[in-house]
């Protein structure tokens, strides 16, 4: 999909932030570090900025970043100034600092990268997060209607079970394989499945 023009009319996905990162967002200090990879339009970084956190986004639609910024000016957000980190460009090529970030996001993007790229992605992940940190991820598995109908060589689809696996010497705090109803959205307005995975894994 073209995010670039559905980013410019539309916020796509809400304003709420997603329901993994509500879950542990407690479990750190306040001006701890965030990573969100893939950040959309943002509704995850204005979460994480008005709880305290240090966050660094990255995204390579213009359109996102730009409305991430109206939405800092919208909430008098005068703190983001020091607190946020903008980046427009492909989460593939950003240099995740090492021992750096307590929080890792990953929700929804992986799906947009060849398999190979997402994977090397996770193995980076992993090495770099801190001691303790938490990855989140969200993604589309082989039970997605997508998987029969595109080229599977340019997206990541997960075999069952094989994210939970790749993040076996991690502590697993929720992981879930489901089918779920989207009701539409700009991009794809008709009601339309996804196979999904959703993980919260903490590094030992």
């Amino acid at each position: 999909m073209k995010y670039n023009q559905i980013y410019k009319n539309n916020f796509v996905w809400g304003n709420k932030p997603n329901g993994l990162l509500q879950k542990i967002y407690k479990l750190n200090k306040v001006n701890s570090e965030f990573l969100d990879l893939g950040c959309g339009q943002g509704r995850d970084v204005l979460f994480m900025l008005e709880k305290g956190y240090k966050v660094t986004a990255v995204d390579n639609s213009q359109e996102g970043i730009k409305k991430i910024k109206e939405l800092i000016q919208a909430n008098n957000l005068l703190i983001a100034n020091i607190n946020l980190n903008l980046f427009c460009g492909d989460i593939k090529n950003f240099n995740i600092q090492k021992n750096k970030y307590v929080i890792i996001n990953a929700f929804n993007s992986l799906q947009f990268l060849p398999k190979k790229e997402a994977v090397k992605i996770i193995e980076i992940i992993k090495k770099n997060i801190k001691n303790g940190g938490y990855v989140i991820i969200s993604g589309f598995t082989i039970n997605d209607p997508l998987y029969k109908k595109i080229n599977n060589d340019k997206r990541c689809f997960f075999e069952p079970q094989e994210l939970k696996k790749m993040f076996s010497d991690f502590h697993i705090i929720l992981y879930k394989e489901e089918i779920i109803e989207d009701k539409g959205h700009a991009g794809s307005p008709e009601p339309h499945k996804h196979g999904i995975v959703k993980m919260i894994a903490q590094k030992k």
